[in-house]
């Protein structure tokens, strides 16, 4: 694990904070949707909701300068906690309110959460950037993200015993309510966290135009930004669609959907116990474009899946979901590591929130396109849902092509990243035999040792029968 002073609350703050956020984002909030009696378009604006308010950290760099980053958090993250309460009191009212009035509640109390978050969000990358230390960068983002995907099995699983197969009012107020107590505890270890000092060459205070033009100058964070806004707009919602395809083309009940994103989860963990030092050796650019050709091959599969190719027979979808779960991880944890490089240094609070918000803007339009879009597609040639596998698949191309224009230094070629990759398990099986190798001759040094000092006492045991015997 990584070393510096404040892993331990940072860890533990995102533990328990991702605890309480996969219940508000992630598979629950679109079951909740559509127990509720929303559809498609519901769940495409639940799902734009949040990243759309991302764009709120732009105009708030000007008066983090004035807070402080550990403050302006502490703000921030408390009312958002607070908002939670809303969600465990709105299933009790889905036998007095209409569908419409149901959904239309969610998404305000939604609202209000998100954008609480976005204003305190622009602090937390900047504040991140001065606590880690560059060298440790990849290992801390993989430890923290195995922290966070631990607690994403938890809740998957704990989501999925507590929703059942017939799910009523008290057990997604339940959920909810641990949502909120893991808010909570995620403050207390937020407040222990120590602040860093805001560096004199910030130009928060400054207009914001000027300050955007600033950073977009830089070419290469430019070609990073042109990438990453691609990768979104194929990348977004796109989990909370597969659920929505899985709810209306499979068998599966919502326990069985919530262990399956439980087994991605997991498969996410068993991929970064090794990928952050793996990046911090390689780096993160050839490892992204070996996860992005890895993605293109998942889509093929959905692809076929929506038009009938394949059955989703339950083996082929715990596959697909460890499949995800390892490529997706990994391509995190690269992204964050290349945008700490990329970043300029001068007026990182701009630099990152421009990041933020372009994420969240392109990540919000991107759910609830499609989820207007895909009911109205027609259905002569393809699967409705197939339309969305093909353009993300043309999206996740050109963002591939973009990636290679990025530069960073100090990454490896991308073919030697990949036969790294490949020669990974035959390496691991033969490091283990020489282990074991090892352990064996210890083993059998300890056992001739011992029967050496054996015949060496019984010989000096001897010598000493015969002493005495001459005497005598």
């Amino acid at each position: 694990m990584t070393d510096f002073p404040a892993k331990r609350h940072l860890y533990l703050f995102q533990s328990f904070n991702a605890l309480s956020y996969w219940i508000i984002l992630g598979t629950p909030i679109v079951l909740l949707t559509l127990w509720l009696g929303g559809g498609s378009r519901a769940v495409g604006i639940v799902s734009s909701v949040m990243p759309f308010l991302a764009i709120l950290q732009i105009p708030s760099t000007r008066y983090i300068t004035r807070l402080g980053y550990r403050r302006a958090m502490l703000a921030g993250w408390t009312s958002r906690t607070m908002m939670i309460l809303g969600f465990v009191a709105l299933p009790f009212l889905k036998n007095i309110w209409s569908s419409n009035n149901l959904v239309l509640a969610l998404v305000a109390i939604l609202f209000t959460w998100s954008f609480l978050r976005g204003l305190a969000n622009v602090s937390w990358f900047p504040w991140l950037r001065g606590l880690v230390p560059e060298q440790y960068r990849g290992r801390y983002f993989a430890w923290e993200n195995i922290y966070v995907q631990l607690m994403s099995l938890i809740i998957f699983f704990l989501s999925g015993l507590i929703v059942g197969k017939s799910p009523t009012a008290f057990r997604f107020s339940i959920i909810y309510f641990i949502s909120f107590a893991a808010g909570m505890a995620s403050l207390f270890f937020l407040g222990r966290i120590p602040n860093v000092e805001i560096p004199p060459h910030e130009e928060a205070w400054g207009p914001i135009l000027p300050a955007v033009r600033h950073v977009f100058r830089d070419k290469n964070y430019r070609r990073f930004l042109i990438f990453i806004f691609i990768w979104t707009l194929s990348n977004s919602g796109f989990d909370s669609f597969i659920v929505l395809f899985l709810r209306q083309e499979s068998a599966l009940s919502e326990r069985m959907i919530l262990w399956l994103g439980a087994i991605s989860s997991g498969a996410m963990i068993a991929a970064l116990l090794g990928a952050g030092k793996f990046l911090d050796r390689w780096g993160s650019k050839p490892v992204m474009k070996i996860c992005l050709s890895a993605i293109l091959i998942y889509l093929c599969f959905w692809m076929m899946l929506a038009e009938g190719v394949f059955k989703p027979h339950l083996w082929l979808l715990i596959c697909l979901f460890i499949y995800n779960g390892m490529v997706k991880a990994t391509i995190w944890i690269a992204t964050w590591r290349l945008l700490f490089v990329t970043a300029p240094q001068r007026n990182s609070l701009m630099s990152l929130a421009m990041f933020n918000t372009g994420v969240g803007v392109f990540g919000g339009a991107t759910p609830l396109f499609w989820g207007f879009m895909i009911p109205q597609f027609p259905t002569d040639y393809f699967h409705s849902f197939g339309y969305y596998f093909m353009a993300n698949m043309v999206l996740t191309l050109l963002a591939l092509m973009m990636l290679q224009k990025v530069r960073e230094k100090k990454s490896a070629k991308t073919w030697d990243v990949a036969l790294a990759l490949l020669t990974l398990p035959m390496r691991s099986a033969l490091n283990l035999l020489c282990m074991l190798s090892i352990f064996q001759n210890r083993e059998k040094a300890q056992e001739d040792e011992a029967a050496e000092g054996a015949k060496a006492a019984a010989s000096t045991k001897a010598l000493n029968s015969d002493n005495c015997s001459g005497r005598s």
